[in-house]
């Protein structure tokens, strides 16, 4: 198949129609360009010059080659021009992934300076549960991922950023002591409940939901016990809500994830090094 180099030494020849001087021009052998554009013939199946002791000439079907060799040269400057400015300029788009219960507590403490500093930066942003995002920087789907407890990956590179702790929740406006509120889809809330289970604390009332913010409105409104992280909680700013006592926790860990390609691009070293700065 016709490659760079091929397509290069073909319009050279096509344009001088001249062995030596294109050979000459291009800093190479004679023979090596011979040898190229016989390559060349062989792969595409077609004789493209005609050659005489005056020089060569363009066979018809080397004259539609070259017909759209320039313009498949020209594109090909453009696709590298733009490779290159995707490593060199802070520019272009980002896509980012966390849970919604984390982006309310890192993206409007990062994204404000961030988008002020870096104008020519856009974020496609995606929400869903932890696994899934990790999943989703393995595959390429996204660029990179704010993870709670991300599984590693030959593939990617995992930093943390913080630590959190996952708990059972009141408010002292509590109404309903016998409810509990929780995401059955998380491993926290599984691992909470066997602990509870454990030491013989139960709720008459369950209620299930998939969202950590409306777990955190109930439970600032009073509607009963909820399994929050402590982030997330916090997040609302609510003084009169604190943790149960001698209730269990888990440790999480709060993490970037992304391929190390990522890191290569001047805008991915420029959001690595403002989620890093962040607390």
């Amino acid at each position: 198949m016709m490659n760079q180099t091929d397509l290069k030494y073909f319009l050279e020849l096509s344009k001088t129609l001249h062995m030596s001087r294109a050979a000459e021009r291009l800093g190479i052998s004679q023979p090596t360009l011979s040898h190229c554009l016989k390559r060349l013939e062989n792969d595409m199946g077609v004789i493209l010059f005609t050659r005489s002791k005056k020089g060569v000439m363009l066979t018809s079907a080397g004259r539609r080659v070259f017909e759209k060799a320039e313009d498949l040269m020209q594109r090909w400057n453009e696709v590298l021009s733009s490779a290159k400015s995707e490593s060199e300029e802070i520019a272009g788009s980002i896509r980012l992934g966390c849970h919604t219960a984390v982006a309310q507590y890192t993206l409007p403490k990062l994204m404000p300076e961030f988008l002020k500093d870096n104008p020519a930066v856009s974020f496609y942003l995606e929400h869903g549960l932890s696994r899934h995002i990790n999943e989703s920087v393995i595959s390429n789907r996204l660029d990179i991922g704010i993870v709670v407890n991300p599984s590693s990956h030959p593939d990617l590179i995992i930093k943390e950023l913080t630590k959190d702790r996952v708990t059972i929740w009141k408010s002292k406006s509590l109404k309903n002591p016998d409810v509990l509120i929780y995401d059955p889809s998380l491993l926290q809330s599984q691992d909470l409940l066997k602990k509870l289970q454990k030491k013989g604390t139960t709720f008459n009332r369950k209620i299930e939901s998939s969202s950590l913010e409306v777990i955190s409105q109930m439970v600032v409104a009073g509607a009963g016990y909820g399994i929050l992280p402590e982030r997330v909680i916090q997040a609302f700013g609510d003084q009169f809500v604190s943790s149960l006592a001698n209730a269990p926790s888990f440790q999480d860990r709060i993490c970037l994830v992304y391929k190390p390609e990522f890191r290569k691009l001047k805008r991915g070293q420029a959001v690595l090094d403002a989620f890093v700065s962040w607390k």
